[in-house]
C-alpha cells in the first residue's frame, strides 16, 4: 500500500474572518511517458515503444472524437468531454452578443480508479525545501542508506535524493558499472545491493 504525503495550510483571510486550514497533496513528482512505458513494459510482453506507440495513438483518437462531438470513456480511468466556455461582448452597435469557444476538456474520474487511490495511507508532514545535490552527493545517501537497508530500487533512490526517476536510473546504471552495488532479481522485482553483500 502506497503513502500520500501532506502538509497543513490556512487559507489567507483578511478582516475578521477565520482560517481555515486545508491539506495540500506533496507530491514526489511526475510521472512522464517515457518512465510509464518503461515500467509497463517491464510487467508484459509488449516494449516500451510500443506501449508509447499505444498511449500516443490513443491520445490522438480521444483528441479527434472530442473535436468531433463526442465524449469518451476508458474503463477504470474517467470519462472525457469537451469543455465549453460562453462569453459575453458588446458589438460596436451596442449589441450583447455571446461567444461560444471550446475552452479544453473535462475529465470525470473513474469510481474504480477513485477507490484505489483512497485505499492509500496519508502521512502528514513538514515541507522544506531539499537542497539539490550532485552524482557523488546521492552516491553518498545511496551507501548510507544501504548500510541500514539491505537492498534499494529505482523509485527508492529517486526519492531518497528528490531527484527524477531518469536521473535515478542513470545513476544506478553508472554505480553498476563502477561496480559499487550489484542487481538482484529481475523487471520489476528488480533491487540493487552493495557489491560485496552478494
Amino acid at each position: 500500500m502506497g503513502r500520500i504525503k501532506f502538509s497543513i495550510y490556512k487559507t489567507p483571510t483578511s478582516g475578521d474572518h477565520k482560517q481555515k486550514p486545508y491539506a495540500r497533496a506533496i507530491l514526489h513528482g511526475t510521472k512522464r511517458m517515457e518512465e510509464i512505458c518503461y515500467i509497463l513494459s517491464d510487467s508484459c510482453s509488449i516494449t516500451s515503444s510500443d506501449i508509447k506507440g499505444v498511449l500516443e495513438a490513443l491520445g490522438q483518437y480521444i483528441g479527434r472524437e472530442l473535436a468531433d462531438g463526442y465524449s469518451v470513456e476508458l474503463e477504470g480511468l474517467g470519462y472525457f468531454s469537451p469543455s465549453l466556455r460562453c462569453t459575453q461582448e458588446v458589438d460596436n452597435k451596442g449589441k450583447e452578443r455571446c461567444t461560444i469557444r471550446v475552452h479544453g476538456v473535462n475529465f470525470r474520474c473513474a469510481k474504480q480508479l477513485k477507490e484505489r487511490v483512497k485505499q492509500n495511507q496519508l502521512q502528514v508532514i513538514k515541507r522544506q525545501n531539499v537542497p539539490s545535490t550532485d552524482r557523488n552527493g546521492r552516491k553518498k545517501k545511496m551507501l548510507e542508506y544501504l548500510q541500514n537497508h539491505p537492498s534499494i530500487n529505482v523509485s527508492d533512490y529517486a526519492a531518497l535524493n528528490s531527484c527524477t526517476y531518469y536521473a535515478a536510473q542513470n545513476d544506478i546504471k553508472q554505480f553498476l558499472t563502477n561496480g559499487i552495488i550489484q542487481s538482484v532479481g529481475y523487471r520489476t522485482h528488480k533491487i540493487y545491493i552493495l557489491a560485496d553483500a552478494g
